[in-house]
Order: structure tokens, then C-alpha cells, then sequence
């Protein structure tokens, strides 16, 4: 099978570092932020530059009546549910562990596209989507050096997981709106609506958290998400969607497990034990397996 390779492809695969450190960046911030006021502040300010880009850019971010309930759905699955899971799931795991089940999302994309009709299966996706599954199952296993579950890890874990079965629903439910809307305008709007989802939900710790207390680092933590993770990777990700497809654009998440699990070695001094390095290369493996082997 041949993969033929775009300028999308050489973009995607230049700005993956980015959520890579991502995943560091955000542990270090929750040492002095709480998970979910974090999660609030960092997307209500990211759709906030986003609708002043649009403004400047297109002008009025018109969305038809009809694909307002499409549009709002999305903002829950990419923004307000998963930031949920995906925030309180790193303040719980190692950002290792994290990346590592994060980078399931395109196996989760071939899953949900295929049920949706969009793509069909062929045995090898459905050994590369098994391989992952082990895979990840070994990382969440071998989280403490050894091959015996801990709570602590444990329920970051599972987090992590919803939260990249909710990315690769986000996923596969931008295509069709991709075709009307440009990645700027459908970003705009669906962040709004899932940060206002978010909002309830981080309030009580946006107002306990003591502000003035937070160091200059933990505020350029926040600031990075907010604006490289936040709003330009977004939106070079869902325009990589319009332009290569779900799947083909998920596929990139790949890159990031290994990119981040040496970020939080250097920075966080994270420990990566032999298993969880198995179970890396296997889940590694099993996502490009299901990539490379669609049906034509």
C-alpha cells in the first residue's frame, strides 16, 4: 500500500513536538493549578484569541441552524468532556503514561469511523487495533515498575483513555463539517461551547485557587497551552482533517508517545521501566498497523 505524503503531512509531523511537551507542561502546571480550574482558564482564553482570529479572518463565524446541535457536540467531545477526563487523568498518571494511551486515538478513529460506515476493516487493522490494546494494557500494568495495578495510576489511566475515545470521536464527527466550514471557524465555535460546558465544572476551583500565589513558571505553562496547544495546533489538526481525513491526520498521534515520554524523562525525571517500554513499542506498533493497512 502506498501513502503518498503532502505538505499536511510534513506541517503535521512539525508541530507534533508541541503537544508532545505539551504533556510536561501541563503536569508541571497542576503542581500549583488545580486540574479542572486549569482546564477552564486554559480553553475559555484559547476560544476567546480563537473568535478574534476568525473575526479578523473570515469575519462573522456563521454556522447553519442545522449543524448547531453537529457543531456543539463536537465542543463537548473535543473540548469540554475530554479536557475533563484528560486534565483530572494527567493529574493522577505520569505524563508518560498519558501520551502513551493518547496515542491510541488513531486506533479508536479507525474503530468509530468503521462503525460509522465511513471505512471498512481488513484483518490487519483488526490485529493492529488487538496489538494496542495489549499495549496499552501492559503500560497500565507496568505503571509502578512492576506488573501490579495501583489506584493512584489506575483511574488517571481509565481517564486517559475515555479521553482519547472522545478525541477520536471529535475526530471522525469534524469531516463532514470540515467540507462546509473552514478549520478556523468550526475550532471557534466549538471551543465556545465546550469551554462554556467546561466552565461549571472548573468554576469552584477557578475561584478557590489562590491566583496571586501561582510562580511566573506555572503561568507560562498555562500561557503555552493556551496559545501554541491551544489554539494553533487545534487548529492545524482539524484543517489536517479536512485535507487528509480522519484517520490519516489521527495517525500522527503516534509521534507523540515517544516524543513526550523523553520530554517528562529530561524535565519531570519521570522513570520508564523495560515493560512499559514494551508496551510502548507494541501499542507504537499496533497504531501503525492500523494506519498502514486500510482497506482500499
Amino acid at each position: 500500500m502506498k501513502v503518498r505524503l503532502t505538505r499536511t503531512d510534513l506541517v503535521l509531523f512539525c508541530v507534533m513536538p508541541i503537544w508532545a511537551a505539551g504533556f510536561s507542561v501541563v503536569k508541571f502546571a497542576l503542581q500549583e493549578i488545580g486540574p479542572l480550574a486549569f482546564a477552564a482558564v486554559r480553553f475559555l482564553t484559547s476560544a476567546l484569541l480563537l473568535l478574534i482570529w476568525v473575526l479578523i479572518a473570515e469575519g462573522k463565524p456563521v454556522i447553519r441552524r442545522e449543524d448547531w446541535l453537529r457543531v456543539s457536540l463536537l465542543g463537548l467531545a473535543q473540548v469540554g468532556v475530554y479536557q475533563i477526563f484528560f486534565t483530572v487523568g494527567l493529574k493522577y498518571t505520569t505524563a508518560s503514561n498519558s501520551s502513551l494511551l493518547l496515542g491510541t486515538i488513531p486506533v479508536w478513529t479507525a474503530i468509530i469511523a468503521i462503525a460509522w460506515r465511513q471505512e471498512r476493516i481488513t484483518p490487519f487493522q483488526i490485529l493492529g487495533i488487538l496489538l494496542s490494546f495489549a499495549g496499552s494494557a501492559l503500560v497500565i500494568a507496568a505503571g509502578n515498575g512492576n506488573l501490579a495495578l495501583a489506584w493512584e495510576n489506575f483511574r488517571g489511566d481509565i481517564l486517559t483513555v475515555m479521553a482519547a475515545i472522545l478525541a477520536a470521536a471529535a475526530a471522525v464527527m469534524s469531516k463532514p463539517l470540515l467540507r462546509r466550514y473552514s478549520a478556523l471557524r468550526l475550532m471557534s465555535i466549538s471551543m465556545i461551547s465546550g469551554s462554556l460546558f467546561l466552565l461549571p465544572f472548573g468554576l469552584p476551583e477557578m475561584v478557590a485557587q489562590d491566583w496571586a500565589q501561582v510562580s511566573l513558571g506555572a503561568w507560562l505553562a498555562l500561557s503555552y497551552n493556551i496559545v501554541l496547544a491551544g489554539v494553533l495546533v487545534w487548529v492545524i489538526y482539524f484543517r489536517s482533517i479536512g485535507e487528509i481525513g480522519a484517520t490519516g491526520t489521527a495517525v500522527y498521534n503516534t509521534l507523540i508517545p515517544p516524543m513526550a515520554v523523553l520530554v517528562a524523562i529530561l524535565t519531570l525525571g519521570e522513570r520508564f521501566t523495560p515493560w512499559q517500554a514494551l508496551g510502548a513499542a507494541v501499542v507504537l506498533g499496533g497504531v501503525m498497523l492500523t494506519r498502514l493497512a486500510s482497506a482500499n
